[in-house]
């Protein structure tokens, strides 16, 4: 028991040697994914748009979907304005937070956001 608990020492000790020199631990999966699929939405508060925005993009099939806090799905008007970039018709919507889902099945992307219809 006491070299497990030596051994975890060590491995702390060491992450943290690595974390204070400046360098970036390995990232997999989705990680990989969200440092280059950079994702703004604005203007959060919004009224009547929803404006999402996708830099450097690595998306294939993008799907954008809107939840309430709950979990209910919502329908709601989706345009492509450019390549990458969305405006979502959320004037129907009551007020209230709600959840934006993306997704891209091909890349196995997944990122949700929370914003606030007013």
């Amino acid at each position: 028991m006491k070299n497990i608990l030596l051994i975890i020492g060590m491995l702390v000790m060491s992450l943290g040697a690595v974390a204070q020199a400046g360098q970036d631990f390995p990232t997999f999966g989705n990680e990989y994914l969200s440092q280059k699929n950079k994702i703004e939405i604005y203007p959060n508060p919004s009224v009547d748009f929803l404006n999402v925005r996708i830099k450097e993009s690595e998306l294939i099939k993008t799907e954008l979907v809107v939840y309430n806090i709950i979990g209910s799905k919502f329908e709601i008007e989706i345009e492509e304005t450019a390549d990458n970039e969305y405006r979502l018709d959320v004037r129907n919507l009551p007020p209230g937070y709600y959840l934006l889902s993306i997704k891209d099945a091909p890349s196995d992307f997944s990122k949700t956001f929370k914003f606030l219809k007013h």
